[in-house]
């Protein structure tokens, strides 16, 4: 029976997943139909024929690598913001809301502008990003101390998100390089336009260590729910869950952050929306953020590249409509 149940679940994700790429793939300013789409699919199993027409190029070099970096960004983000939810015991905890994107943002522009950590290019980027949202989720944790108040949580992630974001745009005024400037402003606001293939093995890599360590971890994740004395009185050592998150979580954010800038409010939408399908229980919930996290973000950046065609939303404006009125809601329960 549980198999049966595992494999409609298989299924069911898959079909979301492939469904969602596949409906993206021709949504656009340039007009492809489905058929279309279907086609050039087609002809890449096809050994006898190639493709190189206009559809081709725009679905397989432009749209296709663009739209799995936004599964895999909603997939990280949506899983990460699970893991902070957890050991903080809020809700409303999520790498944005907390600043750790904020943090992320003022490491990779410090990296391009003030060029730290230049011995590590091309890496060096991604080093300011993961520093920058370490400092941030640590400030975050060690100034909330153990209160439980999501109120408190949440304002210390404001003032957090404040600080950096202060920070980066100060950096961004103070360099006389027009072209760092125009690199370093995409920061603030989040896109995926540019993606390429290679682009998508570090988000790819990311994932899957995140997985892999968020489910050992499951059951660690499920005794918190009781809360946190009750997880220490178990023998739940808290200190070093704290700090596996901490280390996870700004990986997977810095690795986005370095490459598509700031995302915001995924890591809160998807998992308040999965417990109240799923439930609380972490094993089943992860699954579902990992899959409808990849789905959401799929759909928001088709939006945000084609509401406005041909020009592109930030990223981060059409998550941040969405998410909100999700956070303001939450927020008032906490009362």
């Amino acid at each position: 029976m549980q198999y049966k149940t595992n494999i409609k679940y298989f299924l069911f994700y898959s079909f979301a997943v492939f469904g969602t790429i596949f409906l993206c793939l021709f949504w656009g300013s340039y007009k492809i139909t489905p058929l279309e789409t279907l086609k050039v699919f087609i002809s890449i199993f096809n050994s006898e024929t190639s493709d190189f027409s206009v559809n081709s190029q725009i679905i397989l070099n432009i749209r296709l690598p663009r739209i799995i970096f936004a599964g895999l960004a909603g997939a990280v983000l949506s899983v990460c913001g699970v893991c902070m939810q957890s050991i903080t015991g809020n809700d409303l905890a999520e790498p944005y809301i907390l600043g750790l994107s904020s943090g992320a943002s003022a490491g990779a522009v410090s990296a391009i502008i003030l060029h730290f950590f230049s011995i590590f290019t091309p890496f060096n980027v991604y080093i300011g990003a993961f520093l920058g949202s370490i400092l941030a989720m640590s400030c975050v944790l060690i100034l909330n101390g153990n209160s439980r108040d999501p109120v408190r949580l949440i304002l210390m992630g404001i003032g957090i998100n404040a600080f950096f974001s202060a920070i980066t745009t100060y950096m961004i005024y103070s360099s006389k390089n027009e072209a760092q400037v125009r690199s370093a402003m995409f920061w603030t606001t989040g896109s995926l336009s540019g993606i390429q293939y290679l682009d998508l093995i570090l988000p790819a890599a990311a994932l899957f260590i995140l997985l892999v360590i968020v489910l050992l971890l499951n059951k660690e994740f499920n005794l918190l729910l009781l809360g946190l004395q009750t997880a220490v009185e178990t023998g739940l050592n808290i200190k070093r869950i704290r700090l596996i998150v901490v280390l996870i979580t700004s990986f997977g954010v810095s690795i986005l952050t370095a490459k598509a800038g700031i995302i915001g409010f995924i890591g809160l939408i998807i998992p308040h929306i999965g417990r109240k399908f799923i439930g609380v229980m972490h094993r089943s919930l992860i699954v579902w953020c990992t899959v409808f996290g990849a789905v959401g973000l799929m759909i928001a950046d088709t939006f945000a590249r084609t509401v406005f065609s041909p020009s592109e939303l930030p990223i981060s404006v059409v998550t941040g409509l969405a998410g909100a009125p999700l956070f303001i809601k939450i927020l008032k329960k906490s009362f």
